[in-house]
């Protein structure tokens, strides 16, 4: 998020044509795009639900999501031998994690 707030604030050396028509208001511009650039809205809207997750969840579930979401190229059989978790627990626990986050985002 923080990235994309940095490329709607910062000038673009190209866009910069000749002389203005009207007086400029760049802090006003600056705010129009930041509140309306769909990106940072999708952005902050998953970042919420991720949040309101993540406080619904039981702390072995937070430490699943962790492990996962956090590193990446860790497989679900992997997390599984590290929480001493048999295959079909680590599965059931991921699909729990899901659907909380599918009520959450208002697709189920």
């Amino acid at each position: 998020m923080d990235l994309r707030r940095l490329e709607l604030t910062t000038r673009n050396p190209d866009s910069q044509g000749g002389p203005s028509i009207g007086i400029s208001k760049p802090t006003e511009t600056i705010a129009v795009k930041l509140a309306d650039d769909p990106t940072l809205k999708f952005l902050e809207g998953f970042k919420e639900i991720v949040d309101k997750l993540l406080a619904s969840l039981i702390d072995e579930d937070k430490e699943i999501f962790n492990l996962r979401w956090q590193y990446p190229q860790l497989r679900w059989e992997e997390i599984a031998d590290q929480k001493f978790m048999s295959r079909a627990t680590i599965y059931r626990r991921r699909r729990i994690i899901l659907e909380q986050y599918a009520i959450l985002k208002g697709e189920l």
